[in-house]
């Protein structure tokens, strides 16, 4: 089992923010996050990837208890959960080719990391991924000269670069055009489907989720409202899912990301 939660609550500030979630996906398995802004999606792949700790409930991550594990072990296993951002910690004046090559940090010593930041070495394998997304003639410039979308990509690029068994994204494709959009979902699916990876996906366009994955959960208020196969899913219940909001309208992230997590 690559993700279990079992009535896993997660409170920021004093405010509950997940309610008792539970939810298991399967090595390999795929599925989507769909929800109105502020349902939690986020603060889910926030607890899936080890930056937040719940406060309630039981959490395995690779069948693994994460937060039982002591520091080397979290950190071995951190090294196989890679997560694509809405808005990707890019340093501004950090070239592409170190930001793709940082996916892989992790899996090296500390003096093999700090040489990769200075000058990578697997330039070849880093372009591929960056090829992928089509910025491989990106390579060398600087993360500030890129717009918004192609840092997205670049993102991506670096989850690629990575490998990772559980592969995690939060709105991967809201900076990018609906022909990126699409292309992108599909390469990611394509990806983890290739490695046998499972991949957990918060979308905001239900055509995207509907189109691409064979199963599609619905958060709303903290809490899991349907968890069902995408042909099981009603239009009734995806109104109710997002009643007061348009599924597709563009919309600010829902909190501020804790980048620094403790390694």
């Amino acid at each position: 089992m690559s993700l279990l939660f079992d009535r896993v609550s997660l409170s920021l500030g004093g405010s509950p923010v997940l309610h008792e979630i539970s939810l298991a996906l399967a090595d390999g398995e795929q599925a989507a996050l769909i929800g109105p802004s502020g349902a939690g999606k986020t603060s889910l792949l926030l607890l899936a990837n080890t930056v937040r700790r719940p406060n309630a409930g039981q959490l395995q991550l690779l069948g693994q208890a994460p937060w039982s594990l002591p520091g080397q072990a979290l950190r071995s296993l951190r090294r196989d959960i890679g997560t694509v951002y809405q808005s990707p910690p890019l340093p501004p004046r950090q070239r592409v080719v170190n930001a793709v090559a940082a996916g892989r940090l992790g899996s090296q010593s500390l003096a093999a990391s700090l040489a990769q930041l200075v000058l990578p070495r697997d330039t070849a394998a880093i372009e591929t991924a960056l090829t992928r997304v089509n910025l491989g003639e990106r390579l060398w410039e600087r993360c500030d000269q890129l717009s918004g979308g192609q840092r997205q990509r670049v993102g991506i690029a670096r989850v690629l670069y990575q490998a990772p068994r559980l592969l995690l994204a939060d709105e991967p494709v809201s900076a990018l055009d609906p022909r990126l959009a699409e292309q992108t979902v599909r390469l990611l699916t394509d990806e983890a489907r290739s490695r046998n990876a499972t991949l957990l996906m918060s979308l905001h366009s239900v055509e995207l989720a509907l189109a691409f994955f064979p199963r599609l959960i619905g958060v709303r208020q903290g809490r899991v409202m349907f968890d069902l196969p995408r042909e099981a899913v009603s239009e009734a219940q995806l109104a109710a899912l997002y009643a007061d909001e348009q599924p597709n309208e563009p919309r600010p992230i829902a909190e501020p990301l804790p980048w620094n997590r403790p390694c």
